[in-house]
């Protein structure tokens, strides 16, 4: 059976070192993330366990989870992020974002994708980094598929970047263990930018992990690929952003990762009309009693890139969806900051998320707190983008002093539009 060996304070190659001793076969091991998976029979993962310093958990699958729709003839996501960002002179696209989407690979030859994709890795066992499942195409068009031209269709922040890491394989299923070397090498994509000396903007420079599938919580915080988005976050500065799942509207359905504290979990809303929470999209609380999720975005009925043909779109909804929307959103309120307050202007969900009741909308009748179906609620996107992006004003230079997560308490009256 496959196990997922942790370091609990152990050096990577003791820990290594301590599978051998067992006998453990057919050794993986990270390359920052102090984890190693090797093949053990009961008896050895058992001995193994009693070692102090380490931790020994089964390695599990993960699983995509959509719902094909038939598209609505009504104004669609592309059409409004059109509309946000030609609002601003000149218009923002999210440039210098780039997202790492960990899926079932990305058709990167399809018209809305073409020079998007800047680096790929295949962990998935497949033969290729290509999407043959179906899955990884749509995550990639929502975050930065497209142009931005009006009538033309394309995801969130088209100027953004892309990283595809292949970890789920050609039948819709992923590993602990391909998921966390994934994540691994991510980070090591971003301390290898780092080491050279690039700017967070350039396009091998990771900034948002996007996690668009899951498993069942187990209420573990131990668990692999849990302590890998910790890692990534806390260690190497990215936004671990994960799809809630599609498992509502029964309570404590957040899927793993989604449900880890330090991992933004994103539920869907109905797309455009009224502010409603999406019948499937999981609520919390979590195992461990967290209240998730923490931002609700639009996840049905969603038009995007096809893995079948260049030319082809195809529409679906699910949180899927709604979590790399808010990952290319990163990219137009990173933009926008850089603009009024100098290039070297941060922006992370983890830190805003500290004063989201401030810049979200929700419900009337929904919680003023975060609550289990929308979480902090619907980013008020068009009043945080106007407000980074205000004339100077004499207070500005006191602004700039400023940590982003005190300009975003600043953020009042953000209720209602987008």
């Amino acid at each position: 059976m496959r196990y997922s060996v942790i370091s609990k304070g152990m050096m990577p190659a003791q820990l290594e070192s301590e599978v051998k001793k067992v006998g453990g076969q057919d050794i993986n091991r990270t390359k920052l993330l102090g984890q190693v998976f090797c093949e053990l029979d009961e008896e050895q993962a058992r001995i193994l366990s009693k070692v102090s310093g380490l931790a020994v958990k089964p390695v599990k699958e993960y699983r995509t989870d959509q719902v094909l729709t038939v598209a609505q003839p009504v104004e669609t996501v592309s059409d409004v992020f059109n509309l946000l960002r030609s609002y601003f002179s000149p218009p923002l696209t999210g440039t210098g974002l780039t997202v790492a989407v960990l899926d079932s690979g990305i058709r990167k030859s399809h018209r809305s994708l073409q020079g998007k994709v800047v680096y790929e890795a295949n962990y998935s066992g497949s033969p290729s980094a290509d999407d043959v499942f179906g899955h990884g195409t749509q995550v990639a068009f929502v975050a930065a598929g497209g142009l931005h031209a009006q009538g033309e269709k394309a995801g969130v922040s088209p100027g953004a970047s892309i990283m595809n890491i292949k970890v789920i394989n050609d039948d819709g299923i992923g590993t602990d263990e391909g998921i966390i070397l994934g994540i691994d090498r991510v980070c090591d994509l971003a301390e290898e930018a780092r080491r050279k000396g690039f700017h967070p903007t350039d396009e091998l420079y990771p900034n948002v992990l996007n996690i668009s599938f899951g498993g069942e919580d187990d209420g573990d915080p131990d668990n692999p690929v849990r302590i890998a988005c910790r890692q990534a976050s806390q260690e190497y500065g990215l936004d671990v952003i994960a799809a809630a799942g599609n498992f509502g509207p029964k309570m404590t359905t957040i899927t793993l990762p989604a449900c880890d504290p330090e991992v933004i979990a994103v539920g869907a809303v109905e797309t455009l009309g009224e502010l409603l929470i999406w019948e499937k999209s999981s609520r919390g609380p979590t195992k461990q009693g967290e209240t998730k999720p923490d931002f609700v975005m639009w996840g049905t009925n969603i038009e995007m890139a096809s893995e079948d043909a260049d030319d082809r779109y195809v529409t679906k909804s699910g949180t899927s969806f709604a979590a790399p929307m808010l990952s290319g959103l990163t990219g137009l309120l990173w933009e926008s900051g850089r603009r009024a307050y100098g290039e070297s202007w941060p922006f992370r969900w983890v830190q805003a998320r500290q004063v989201a009741t401030y810049f979200c909308t929700k419900p009337q009748d929904a919680a003023v707190n975060k609550d289990n179906s929308y979480g902090f609620g619907l980013p008020a996107m068009g009043t945080m983008l106007g407000q980074l992006t205000a004339a100077k004003t004499p207070t500005q230079q006191m602004m700039e002093t400023f940590p982003m997560f005190m300009m975003m308490t600043m953020m009042t009256a953000m209720m209602g539009g987008v």
